[in-house]
């Protein structure tokens, strides 16, 4: 714990944030007392430790696509013989930590799991949505309000607002209704300027 302590004080000390990669028990809870800016993963998460991090304006990563990949219940059973599985307890976990009033719950990537490659991180607002009960717009919100506040953009990023970035994307269609339009982007615009356009190639032809 004092060097978890040193490290995090020290990280602060320099105007950076500190992020805690950690299961839960023991290292789980140091993270958390040591003022770790973002706790990432926690399977263990306990509704206790969620509380304290409110309390302490903690953020919640769990990057939950890349810990219920079916693979790792093939792990699980080849290395407990069935008798532990890490998804339901993940599950729980992250279900308890969504529907917990004051949670600042992240939407993280993750992405470099076997079957969750760059390019699909779409997959986690569904995920939250479908498996953690999120309502889409808080999920919505948690990978744009709520991402841009833990790194301390929120004067850049985050929200449509005069003097931003104006990083923006369209979907196919209503994602509060359908949160897997995310996973349909028809157009993207970052810093204001247009990277692709579907829509206008569509009207053209």
């Amino acid at each position: 714990m004092p060097v978890l302590q040193a490290l995090v004080d020290e990280t602060h000390r320099l105007g950076h944030k500190a992020g805690c990669h950690v299961l839960g028990g023991e290292g789980l809870t140091n993270a958390i007392t040591a003022g770790c800016d973002t706790i990432e993963h926690a399977f263990g998460l306990k509704q206790e430790q969620v509380n304290t991090m409110i309390q302490r304006k903690l953020y919640y990563d769990p990057t939950f696509v890349r810990y219920i990949e079916p693979y790792m219940d093939d792990n699980d059973g080849r290395n407990t013989g069935g008798r532990f599985r890490m998804i339901p307890i993940f599950e729980k976990a992250v279900t308890m930590a969504a529907a917990t009033r004051g949670v600042k719950l992240m939407v993280g990537s993750g992405v470099d799991g076997s079957t969750f490659p760059h390019g699909t991180q779409a997959l986690e607002f569904e995920s939250l949505v479908k498996r953690a009960h999120m309502s889409p717009a808080a999920a919505i919100q948690s990978g744009t309000k709520i991402n841009a506040e833990a790194i301390g953009w929120t004067d850049r990023v985050g929200s449509i607002d005069k003097g931003k970035f104006a990083d923006l994307i369209a979907v196919a269609g209503n994602p509060l209704t359908d949160i897997s339009e995310l996973q349909r982007v028809r157009f993207v615009m970052k810093g204001g300027r247009v990277i692709r356009n579907d829509v206008a190639q569509h009207a053209q032809k």
